[in-house]
């Protein structure tokens, strides 16, 4: 009997420590570890991370552009539609620099002409010396500046994307073309050119792809991409992939017709540019070059001539 009841007796007291030391947990345990406790604790915890996120962002991204995306919800709202319209072609045509909205190229565009003159205006206010004609002149100049500079960097902008476009896209085709060949289909194909390039172009392609598994019709996103970037090359290249698409041609072999003209026009554009070099060159040759040439070579003897006149007359 007592070889029966050991076991008893020695699981007795292990059930007794196990539930002690339960209870000892459980009024031990802190009051902040319940349900409500755990989602408030969380939620202190994301609000820090959010504001420390916050806080590590430049003073640019936390002051000043909070302050411009206000200002330019307020101008979108009482200016002329045909500007703001405007002003989202030559953004489009740019690639979006900075993600600039038209609203807030338009507050920058105002903070320049009101600055910048602004500024000369009270320097030239606070000089001591009388304000002439060559002060409103600069004055002038520094407000034509400030008034069609933004244009004018933003159309170099645009310009500049159009030329990168058209300089990538018959190697893009080119990529295309082998991809085609190779048995990937058409969307296929400007998915892995949009993986392997760089640049504007490749950018175009991977925004008509994401429109496409939107939903977007092949012919519409192509045909965006076109207005949001009216390159001639690109353009000519979907209106042919287009055509094709309507008509059943083989695909592949257009867009090696298209790429054998396209590189053609590259080879043209690059001896066009050749061509007006010497004339580009002509005028910082005439202005620069040459005076500081005739400087160096004349110079010594200039004075040279000087010094011996000096002496003539000195003896006479």
């Amino acid at each position: 009997m007592i070889a029966m009841t050991n076991p008893m007796v020695l699981a007795i007291p292990l059930f007794v420590f196990l539930g002690i030391s339960v209870g000892v947990m459980v009024l031990l345990m802190p009051r902040g570890l319940t349900a409500r406790g755990r989602l408030e604790a969380l939620t202190r915890g994301a609000e820090a991370s959010v504001t420390e996120r916050w806080l590590e962002k430049p003073f640019f991204h936390r002051t000043i552009l909070p302050l411009i995306e206000r200002l330019g919800g307020l101008l979108s709202r009482f200016a002329p539609q045909g500007m703001l319209d405007e002003t989202a072609r030559n953004l489009s045509l740019a690639g979006r620099p900075a993600n600039l909205t038209p609203a807030n190229f338009l507050v920058i565009k105002g903070a320049m002409l009101v600055a910048l003159p602004g500024s000369l205006g009270f320097w030239l206010l606070q000089s001591k010396g009388a304000v002439g004609l060559v002060h409103f002149v600069v004055l002038g100049i520094v407000l034509l500046l400030a008034l069609r500079g933004p244009d004018m960097w933003l159309k170099r902008k645009g310009e500049a994307r159009v030329a990168q476009i058209q300089r990538a896209l018959p190697d893009a085709l080119d990529l295309m073309i082998i991809c085609i060949e190779a048995g990937l289909g058409f969307d296929a194909a400007l998915g892995r050119v949009a993986d392997r390039m760089k640049g504007p172009l490749a950018d175009e392609f991977r925004r008509s792809l994401t429109e496409m598994s939107m939903g977007k019709r092949r012919r519409e996103a192509l045909k965006a991409m076109t207005v949001r970037c009216p390159a001639p090359d690109l353009v000519s290249f979907v209106a042919v992939v287009s055509q094709a698409d309507q008509t059943g041609v083989s695909i592949s072999n257009v867009l090696r017709v298209q790429a054998d003209a396209l590189r053609v026009k590259r080879r043209q554009r690059a001896q066009e540019e050749g061509h007006k070099a010497p004339l580009k060159m002509l005028f910082p040759m005439i202005f620069c070059i040459l005076p500081a040439t005739f400087a160096a070579i004349l110079g010594p003897a200039a004075l040279t001539l000087m010094d011996n006149l000096g002496r003539g007359l000195g003896s006479r």
